[in-house]
C-alpha cells in the first residue's frame, strides 16, 4: 500500500515539473527574446529608429509660470531703482520704454505657456512597417490635450507619403484621441496602430499636464512601396508589382542618385533597349527631383526615366531639403528599379541636375 501511495505521489510531483516544458513546445508563435529598450522624449520632435517604450511626461507649469512671474517683477523693481524712480512709475519717467521691455517679456512669457505640437516621428528599415502600442496615455480632453496617430509623417502641413500616393484618404489616416475623465464606465487608454510604410508619427499636444508609454516594434513586410530614407548610402530596390499605384523614395537631405537597373514601361527588356531620360506623360516613368516639402506632388522635376537597363546609370545630384524618386505605375506593366543614393556633398555641385531654392 505504501509503494502505490509512493509512486501515485511521484508521478504527481514528475507531472507537475514537466507541465512548463510541454506547454511551451505547443507554443505556435514563441515570442524572440528581444531586449527591452527604455526611452525619455526630452525633444518636441523626437526622431526614433529603435524598438521599445517612449516616455513622456509633463509636470504641472503651475509653479514655473508663478517663479518667472515674481522674476520679472524683481527685473523690473531691481530697474527702477537703478534709474531712481518707484516701481510702476517706471513707464511714466521713462515715456513708456520699462513698461514696453516689461510688456515684451510678459508676451514672450505667455507664448512660452501656450501649448506646443510635439511629435514622435519613428522610422524603420525599408523593409519594415512601424507598430505603436499607447500603453499609457494621459491626455485630458477638457484641458486641451489631444494625440493622434499618423500613418506617415507630417512637417508644416506636407504628408509622407504624399496624400494622393497612399492607398488610404487622409481621414483614415490621422487618429485623434485623449482621455475623456467624464466619460463612465471608464474605457481602457490602450491604444494600437499600424502604419502602411516604414515610417509613423505620434503627435502630441499637452497644455497642462500629462504623459504617454508608447511601445514601438517593427514588422518586416515583403511588397514595400513608399520609403523613407534614414542611411546616407545604399541601393534600394522599386517596384509596382504589377499594380496601379505611385510608390516614393524620400531622403531628407540633398542625394545623389543613380540607376543600377531599370524596366519601366515595357513588358519586356527588349520592349525597350534604350534609357530615355525625357519621358512625356502620362507614361509609367521614374521621376527623380526634390522640393523643401515632405510632399512629393509638388516637387520640382530633375529628370523623368524609362525604358530599360542593366548598366550603372550616371550620377545626378539633388540639392534640395527632401530628395525624390517616385514610380509612377499605370498598371499595365511590371515595372522595376534599384536606386543607388548617397549624401551629396560640395563637390557634387558638378553633377547638379536641380537646386532649390533656399
Amino acid at each position: 500500500m505504501k509503494l502505490v501511495v509512493y509512486l501515485y505521489f511521484s508521478m504527481i510531483v514528475l507531472g507537475v515539473q514537466a507541465w512548463p516544458s510541454v506547454k511551451r513546445s505547443f507554443e505556435l508563435f514563441p515570442n524572440p527574446a528581444v531586449p527591452h529598450n527604455v526611452h525619455t522624449v526630452s525633444d518636441c520632435m523626437h526622431v526614433a529608429s529603435e524598438a521599445g517604450d517612449y516616455i513622456f511626461k509633463k509636470l504641472n507649469p503651475l509653479n514655473s509660470a508663478l517663479n518667472r512671474e515674481a522674476v520679472l517683477l524683481e527685473l523690473e523693481a531691481a530697474g527702477a531703482a537703478g534709474m531712481g524712480v518707484v516701481p510702476g512709475e517706471g513707464a511714466a519717467a521713462s515715456g513708456g520704454g520699462g513698461g514696453a521691455g516689461a510688456g515684451a517679456g510678459t508676451a514672450a512669457d505667455v507664448q512660452e505657456l501656450q501649448p506646443e505640437v510635439c511629435g514622435l516621428y519613428v522610422m524603420g528599415e525599408p523593409d519594415t512597417i512601424v507598430e505603436i502600442t499607447m500603453k499609457h496615455y494621459d491626455a485630458n480632453c477638457e484641458t486641451g490635450a489631444l494625440m493622434a496617430f499618423v500613418d506617415g509623417w507630417e512637417l508644416n502641413g506636407e504628408y509622407f507619403p504624399g496624400i494622393k500616393d497612399h492607398h488610404r484618404p487622409l481621414e483614415e489616416r490621422v487618429y485623434e484621441f485623449c482621455n475623456n475623465y467624464r466619460q463612465w464606465p471608464r474605457v481602457s487608454n490602450k491604444k494600437f496602430f499600424r502604419s502602411s510604410q516604414n515610417a509613423a508619427l505620434l503627435q502630441y499636444r499637452i497644455p497642462v499636464r500629462g504623459s504617454f508609454v508608447a511601445n514601438v516594434r517593427f514588422h518586416k513586410i515583403t511588397q514595400p512601396c513608399n520609403v523613407l530614407v534614414q542611411n546616407t548610402a545604399a541601393m534600394y530596390k522599386m517596384s509596382n508589382f504589377g499594380q496601379a499605384r505611385n510608390c516614393t523614395i524620400s531622403a531628407l537631405f540633398p542625394a545623389v542618385v543613380s540607376l543600377a537597373s531599370l524596366r519601366i514601361g515595357g513588358k519586356s527588356v527588349r520592349a525597350q533597349p534604350k534609357v530615355n531620360y525625357d519621358c512625356q506623360l502620362p507614361s509609367d516613368r521614374l521621376e527623380i527631383g526634390g522640393s523643401a516639402g515632405l510632399d512629393a506632388i509638388g516637387m520640382e522635376l530633375a529628370s523623368a526615366v524609362c525604358g530599360a537597363s542593366s548598366d550603372l546609370g550616371p550620377e545626378q545630384a539633388i540639392f534640395c531639403g527632401v530628395s525624390t524618386v517616385r514610380l509612377v505605375s499605370s498598371g499595365r506593366y511590371q515595372n522595376q528599379a534599384a536606386i543607388v543614393l548617397r549624401k551629396a556633398d560640395v563637390p557634387d555641385m558638378e553633377i547638379a541636375t536641380l537646386i532649390c531654392a533656399l
